[in-house]
């Protein structure tokens, strides 16, 4: 089978019509690096950014993922550790947790948070654990603005 492969690096922080949609992409803290993608068409805007560790204790940092997520109507997140293993004995293992992918979904007003990327020890109970623990904390830290949490399996489908 003949094919013609080509690969065209992509500049992070620049949009790019690929196929009629709008693509940006950002790289993100992991080892040997990491991009998220902001794909935009007909006014819906989906957000992927796996594989990346988003640091807290740098504001600047936040603020730019922040505005990535800006007004997303969906942001599928790598959620793979708690908090408490982010930031302690997986700090810099490239990888973020349900709390900071539900804090940055409200701060940039995203619509909707698909927590993805699941820790592989866990099992069908943990990640429904883990989805309601989240959606519970969104409703108590809510402000004005209501994030729909969801967390990835195969062959979900989120409408936009």
């Amino acid at each position: 089978m003949e094919a013609r492969i080509e690969f065209i690096q992509l500049e992070p922080e620049r949009d790019y019509d690929i196929a009629g949609l709008r693509v940006r992409a950002k790289r993100q803290h992991h080892g040997g690096d990491s991009y998220g993608y902001r794909i935009e068409r007909a006014g819906k805007v989906v957000v992927y950014s796996t594989d990346s560790e988003h640091k807290q204790d740098d504001p600047k940092e936040v603020e730019a993922f922040v505005e990535f997520f800006r007004a997303a109507d969906l942001v599928i997140f790598d959620a793979q550790y708690s908090l408490a293993d982010a930031i302690s004995v997986k700090e810099d293992w490239g990888h973020s947790s349900n709390v900071v992918g539900m804090e940055m979904c409200q701060l940039a007003r995203a619509k909707r948070l698909c927590l993805y990327h699941h820790e592989p020890i866990f099992d069908d109970e943990r990640i429904a654990a883990l989805l309601a623990e989240t959606r519970r904390l969104e409703e108590i830290t809510r402000g004005d603005h209501r994030v729909e949490i969801h967390a990835a399996y195969d062959g979900l489908e989120i409408p936009l």
